[in-house]
């Protein structure tokens, strides 16, 4: 074999070697192969130089094209080991280069009430930001912060902070806060600045951030919560009610994305995606509130709160079929407290606990309505303790009845005589109050209670009326539904459905749930018989609605001073009723915690007319039917001396009124700056001005009646 055909044949083997060599990555080997080829190499330019000697062209030729063809060789080696063996390595080099990481934050989930109308949503933001340093190389910094504060709403001193400015632009300073909350129209505003000076992104910096707007006030504060600074996650997350209760549902999910971006200049490449496959927006949570009703309650609460200049007051509208929280109400003097006294305050409920005693005893036969007991002058001694009524025109023998509709403190006495103590002690475990509601609220208080077997000889008598057990507000309006709902005793609830706001899918709902069976349907129409009657002509009868039936109890309980006192002068006063008596829908709970400003503290003169007035209102507002038109009753004075002053919503265009009662005309213009001028009796045949019309510069509606 000629030596040129061995040497071809020992550089293929080195090629192929070269070639395995850079695949397995074995860098010795390949820099031994490679300094091998160089003295091939310079062996060549040897052997060219023979041949230029010798002047034979065919032997250059070949020489030259064994030279190109080594160097291909080696160039395609090259460019595999890069495109292929090293392909992971150089492409981490190039995103490092030309990639960020980008994290995008979801948007927190609104909060909604029944009926679909925002209580809790976020809204973009932005803190406005100037680099000094940048900003000087303008040589326009006066110019510009000069427009942007005549454009923003900035609170500062515009020449102080431009010398500040200059200051930090001499030491080279890159960061100055101009304002914080900026909103998105006045983020256009900047953006407009910034296109008209041909600024670069870094002199003026709009930080994008999200803020909690909370648009219907404090009538739902006290349910929705507010958000606080976490340390732990470095974030703003629900410290109380709803916001805390669906905290892992409402905050938007952190997703983080590596996007092509120019690093330099901090913004992402036309071509980049920023599309995710999973949306990272919180989750929508629709409430059972009814807003109609939250207003109703509250502006009568309220009204009433700063008449009787109470320390606390509240009040809770609960369907009591379903369980489902239809308004809260709460109000207090010390605006630091935070609680929610509706699900948080064990108070001694006083004389509307009697009906949940009377209830018990009535299902297990220990009474019936036919019972009667002697109050005798209205003084019982009980273990050398005296008990005596509330008001002295209590006294001799009583039916079940009249215990209730008198709110005979005695007659509960003698009620309880009849049991022993564990069997007082099953009503109440049984009603729920040894156990929480579980209602999806936070921080719901715990029940404090004793067993039966530790009681004294007095206890079981005191818990009779009232005294000597503490429920919160939302045990007791639960308890008392399941006395006139049939017998059933509903878990309350507060969210209706919670919802995927990108696709609108419903992802979670409450529906009924059932804790137990507390009395039977029998005695369910016993207790809404003789509640209707404590309205109609006991203790409740300010709670009236004419032409609507009530039912209901009212409570003037001693609020306790520790050690088995109870203050003096202060009461909770307190009213629970039901409405339409026959076939309850609606059950609230009223209650005044130390009332000041009245004469005689009681239950029916306090919260009672709260009660009516709010069921008042509703039967206009839902234009449900009066049983009995017939009763409904206004005088000729009431409509001459309609006050104005009232907290309902102005109406701006008149409504059309025909077929409505006397009663309905008169709440619906309530609270507008017009004169009614009413005719006749029945309901409305005529009217003027015609429905439609602009009410701004009206002084008098005319309303013919029939």
């Amino acid at each position: 074999m000629k030596k040129e055909a061995k040497i071809k044949i020992a550089l293929l083997i080195l090629n192929l070697v070269l070639l395995v060599a850079s695949i397995v990555k074995t860098n010795h080997l390949f820099i031994m192969m490679f300094s091998v080829s160089l003295v091939y190499l310079f062996w060549l330019f040897r052997r060219t130089k023979i041949i230029g000697r010798k002047k034979n062209f065919v032997l250059k030729a070949t020489m030259s094209t064994n030279i190109v063809l080594f160097l291909i060789m080696i160039l395609f080696i090259r460019l595999y080991k890069v495109q292929v063996v090293d392909n992971e390595k150089y492409n981490n080099l190039i995103k490092r280069q030309i990639e960020k990481v980008y994290t995008f934050r979801g948007k927190r989930g609104s909060i909604y009430d029944r009926q679909g109308r925002e209580i809790a949503y976020d809204i973009h933001v932005y803190d406005i930001i100037i680099d000094p340093y940048m900003l000087s190389q303008t040589k326009k910094t006066k110019e510009i912060i000069n427009e942007l504060f005549e454009t923003l709403s900035i609170n500062k001193n515009e020449n102080k902070f431009v010398d500040e400015l200059e200051k930090d632009a001499k030491n080279k300073r890159r960061y100055k806060l101009l304002g914080v909350e900026l909103t998105n129209d006045e983020k256009v505003k900047v953006d407009d600045i910034r296109k008209k000076y041909s600024l670069r992104n870094n002199e003026i910096i709009l930080k994008e951030d999200t803020k909690r707007i909370y648009p219907r006030g404090e009538i739902y504060q006290n349910i929705v919560g507010i958000m606080g600074y976490e340390q732990e996650s470095s974030e703003f997350v629900g410290v109380n009610g709803i916001e805390k209760q669906y905290e892992d549902y409402l905050k938007g999910k952190i997703l983080k994305k590596r996007i092509s971006s120019v690093k330099s200049r901090n913004f992402a490449l036309p071509t980049a995606k920023e599309d995710f496959d999973i949306s990272s927006d919180g989750k929508d949570v629709y409430l059972t509130l009814e807003e109609d009703l939250q207003y109703i309650l509250n502006d009568e609460i309220k009204k009433q709160f700063d008449e009787t200049d109470s320390e606390e007051a509240y009040g809770i509208i609960v369907n009591p079929n379903s369980g489902e929280v239809l308004a809260i109400a709460t109000f207090k003097k010390n605006k630091k407290v935070v609680r929610n006294p509706i699900f948080q305050n064990q108070l001694e409920p006083g004389s509307i606990f009697k009906p949940i005693v009377v209830a018990g005893a009535l299902e297990d036969g220990y009474i019936n309505e036919d019972s009667t007991f002697d109050v005798k002058n209205g003084r019982i001694t009980k273990h050398r303790h005296t008990i005596k009524e509330a008001s002295w025109s209590v006294k001799g023998v009583m039916s079940v009845k009249d215990i209730l509709a008198k709110s005979s403190n005695v007659g509960m006495v003698l009620i309880s005589d009849e049991f022993e103590d564990n069997v007082m002690s099953g009503y109440l475990k049984k009603f729920g109050f040894y156990d929480k509601t579980e209602i999806d609220f936070p921080y719901e208080k715990v029940p404090y209670h004793t067993p039966s077997r530790k009681w004294d000889g007095l206890k079981k008598n005191t818990i009779a009326f009232g005294q000597g057990i503490v429920v919160t507000p939302i045990q007791m309006v639960m308890a008392f539904s399941s006395l006139v709902n049939g017998g059933v005793l509903y878990k309350p609830y507060l969210m209706e459905k919670i919802v995927d706001s990108s696709n609108g899918t419903v992802i979670k709902r409450n529906t009924p749930k059932v804790v137990r069976h507390t009395i039977s349907k029998e005695t369910s129409e016993k207790m809404k018989d003789m509640l209707e009657q404590v309205v109609v002509s006991g203790g409740g009868a300010r709670a009236k609605v004419s032409g609507y039936r009530i039912g209901g109890k009212t409570g003037t309980a001693q609020i306790s001073a520790g050690r088995g006192g109870y203050l003096k002068d202060d009461y909770l006063t307190s009213f629970i009723g039901c409405f339409p008596a026959d076939n309850p829908k609606y059950v609230g709970l009223i209650m005044f915690y130390k009332p000041r400003n009245v004469e005689r503290k009681l239950g029916g003169l306090i919260a009672a007319p709260v009660f009516s007035n709010v069921i008042k209102r509703l039967t206009i507002t839902r234009e449900i039917v009066a049983d009995d038109i017939s009763k409904i009753k206004i005088t000729e004075s009431e409509i001459e001396n309609i006050n104005l002053k009232t907290t309902k919503t102005k109406i701006y265009i008149m409504p059309d009124i025909k077929g409505k009662t006397m009663r309905e005309v008169v709440d619906i213009f309530s609270g507008n700056q017009v004169k009614l001028n009413i005719k006749g009796t029945g309901k409305v045949k005529e009217f003027y001005p015609k429905p439609g019309t602009e009410l701004l510069e009206v002084n008098e509606i005319k309303i013919i009646l029939e």
